[in-house]
């Protein structure tokens, strides 16, 4: 193997690491066989030879009008990407290569097929970092010289913003894709170690919201155009809404009215896609007023 080496005839870490495989692959088939663990036609599957039955109906799904496969679609067309584990690598600290066998004494130690752990941790959701900005002053004209900050942090916000994007984007979500509210966001990060109040989580939230409002505004317009509608309406509650003096549809008379309504919507477009609104105010249901009102003029033209 050494003059093997020295000329240049053995294989490459890569070919030995696939040789390696197929041995270990091969040992553990002659095991699982000699032990009846595994069938034949198990052992097809195993090694690609036949579909599995959730293959193959997932091959059918996917199939056109022509009944050629379609090509699998990428995993983010369904949602957020999986993360990866990050991969920390623990090396031995009493042995190295080539040390004798602390059992016996008598062999040597080589390296072998390492151990592995998938650990999953949890920790709170909002980090507080606390970034220390190192100041130089000038001793004749009295100049600060302060360390910029690095460009992953100025990502996430300005140098005078204390919650990030990230962290305000999470605060609505929790609110409004989870249903967890405000108050119990205070108290789950007051559990964590991290205080954070319901008026701070509102405040945050709301700088979400008037950021993206302009993109409702122009899904509400698109909804417009849809060709088909489900709609719904239900009661809602608002602690501190009072009562409003409105006037009465086809008359002069006014009203009060005190019952706060959520009215959603799922339009439907002509190139298939859904559009999902939703609105909680006292206006008389007026989201679904508009929903009507648009599929009734879509007739019209």
């Amino acid at each position: 193997m050494t003059e093997a080496k020295e000329h240049h005839l053995a294989l490459n870490p890569e070919d030995c690491q696939l040789l390696l495989d197929a041995l270990v692959t091969l040992a553990s088939m002659q095991h699982r066989l000699a032990h009846h663990d595994v069938t034949v036609h198990k052992l097809r599957k195993l090694l690609g030879i036949e579909k599995s039955s959730e293959k193959r109906a997932a091959v059918c799904k996917t199939s056109n009008a022509t009944g050629h496969p379609k090509k699998p679609t990428d995993p983010t067309d369904e949602g957020s990407a999986p993360v990866k584990p990050r991969v920390v690598f623990h090396a031995m600290q009493a042995l190295n290569k080539g040390d004798a066998c602390p059992e016996c004494f008598t062999g040597k130690v080589y390296k072998a097929e390492p151990g592995s752990l998938l650990r999953i941790t949890g920790q709170s959701p909002f980090i507080p970092e606390q970034h220390v900005l190192e100041r130089l002053r000038c001793n004749s004209c009295g100049a600060y010289f302060t360390a910029p900050l690095p460009d992953e942090v100025l990502q996430d916000g300005t140098a005078s913003q204390k919650y990030g994007h990230s962290a305000r984007s999470l605060m609505a979500i929790y609110k409004y894709f989870a249903g967890l509210p405000f108050y119990r966001q205070g108290s789950l990060q007051k559990l964590l170690g991290v205080q954070l109040t319901a008026s701070t989580v509102f405040d945050q939230v709301e700088r979400v919201c008037d950021a993206i409002y302009p993109v409702y505004q122009r899904l509400f317009s698109l909804a417009a155009d849809a060709a088909h509608y489900y709609i719904d309406d239900t009661t809602h509650r608002i602690l501190d809404q009072t009562e409003v003096e409105k006037k009465v549809r086809n008359s002069d008379k006014t009203q009060m009215r005190s019952g706060v309504y959520t009215s959603g919507v799922i339009a439907t477009l002509a190139e298939g896609r859904d559009i999902i609104l939703f609105e909680t105010n006292m206006r008389a249901n007026s989201l679904t007023a508009f929903c009507i009102t648009a599929a009734w003029l879509t007739q019209r033209r």
